[in-house]
């Protein structure tokens, strides 16, 4: 049985709990420490970690100092830009990590923390959940074994509306920096970062390999009174001459759970939250089952309680993970978020609860994943998407368009 600490209850940190509870009902794991700063608001999750023998901090350093070298691995579901920080202390009080997703805001950050990985000799595992998932793992294999012959287009979307609550749940929802500090929130970094990082590790040429970007392309809007973004398509172009389109948004007419496709020379994978669906040209097709979402949480502790054991058992390392990072902070980098004309936008109220709408963003999303493109002119007149941003020589993020726009 492992040592597990978690820094923070609350938010998705609640998942966390949660897990904690079943693995430790199960005899995997044995919950030593937990910091938890609302204690009063999460009483009733503070007791129950007590009743187990786990000992509850106010402060994450205190936390990992008196559990030095004690502690298997540190669950970090905080804050996007409190992941380096509390990544770097936990290795270097002698735990592994797993933290949730986005690995980190910046490309410089995701750095810190590889050499705080390598310094420590410990591991860091990273929240992209579907990466844990036997179906990942399946498409993958058929990618690499050619079973669609050469992949040329990948390509997904999500519609995910969010009300007013969304972004008022926290300090850094929809926002770009807190208190000085990059966070980069938005519907392609944070809430369906997972489905865009799948396309990116589909895109690679080895097992563990991603791909390599040579060029971004994308139209950042808005239409709540946020600092990012609510509506992103993005197009990404490989050295191998291969094109990524991802399109999701919080403000459409209704929910849309991800839906994916990749493309190659002899056929395509169908893919999303049901099945995956392989369809060659001659006709043949394979079809297999995705994950329950119950199930997806047990297949990470699995993982994790492997790799524990043999440093050979696949995770979403850092590596993997930030090369989401390096695409998400060029498409920053490479066009401002734009408002969407408030005339265009119409607002619903749900529950007593108002949120947002772009009448026909949903139609016109579908129309771009169809016909491989981006979300531009033809759709909306507001939706001029920018420029194609180069990354050859391109290192991490310079947060230029939003220090201009200041």
């Amino acid at each position: 049985m492992i040592n597990v600490a978690v820094i923070g209850v609350s938010g998705f940190g609640a998942v966390h709990y949660n897990d904690f509870v079943r693995e430790h009902a199960a005899g995997r794991v044995n919950v030593v420490a937990a910091t938890v700063i609302n204690q009063s608001e999460e009483a009733e999750k503070c007791a129950f970690l007590q009743s187990i023998g786990c000992r509850i901090f106010t402060d994450y350093r205190a936390m990992l100092e008196e559990f030095r070298g004690k502690i298997d691995i540190c669950f970090i579901p905080t804050g996007i830009a409190m992941h380096c920080p509390m990544t770097v202390a936990a290795l270097e009080s002698g735990a592994n990590v797993y933290v949730e997703k986005p690995v980190a805001p910046t490309v410089e950050e995701t750095q810190i923390m590889k050499e705080a990985e390598k310094r420590t000799g410990k591991f860091v595992a990273v929240g992209y959940q579907t990466m844990y998932q036997p179906e990942t793992r399946r498409i993958k294999e058929l990618l690499l074994a050619g079973a669609i012959g050469r992949p040329r287009i990948f390509k997904s979307y999500t519609l995910w509306p969010r009300n007013d609550a969304y972004y008022s749940r926290n300090n850094w929802a929809g926002m770009l920096s807190v208190n000085g500090k990059w966070v980069l929130d938005s519907p392609f970094t944070n809430a369906m970062a997972h489905f865009l990082n799948l396309l990116i590790f589909y895109a690679g040429t080895s097992f563990e390999g991603t791909v390599d970007p040579v060029e971004v392309q994308a139209g950042l809007f808005r239409a709540n009174r946020i600092e990012t973004n609510d509506f992103a398509t993005i197009r990404i172009k490989s050295a191998l001459e291969q094109q990524i389109y991802f399109h999701v948004t919080h403000v459409c007419e209704k929910n849309v759970n991800p839906i994916s496709r990749i493309e190659g020379d002899a056929g395509t994978i169908d893919y999303d939250e049901q099945r995956t669906v392989v369809t060659l040209k001659n006709g043949d097709t394979e079809e297999f089952a995705s994950t329950p979402h119950d199930e997806m949480r047990k297949h990470i502790y699995d993982a994790l309680l492997k790799r524990m054991e043999d440093p050979k058992q696949f995770i979403c390392t850092l590596d993997l993970a930030s090369k989401h990072t390096l695409i998400s902070n060029a498409v920053f980098d490479s066009v401002p978020n734009r408002d969407i004309p408030q005339e265009e936008v119409r607002t619903v109220t749900e529950n007593g609860v108002n949120r947002r709408v772009v009448p026909g963003i949903d139609d016109a999303i579908r129309r771009a994943f169809e016909e491989s493109r981006l979300v531009d002119t033809r759709d909306f007149a507001w939706a001029v998407p920018g420029e194609p941003f180069a990354l050859a020589g391109y290192r991490g993020f310079t947060g230029r368009l939003i220090k201009n726009s200041k």
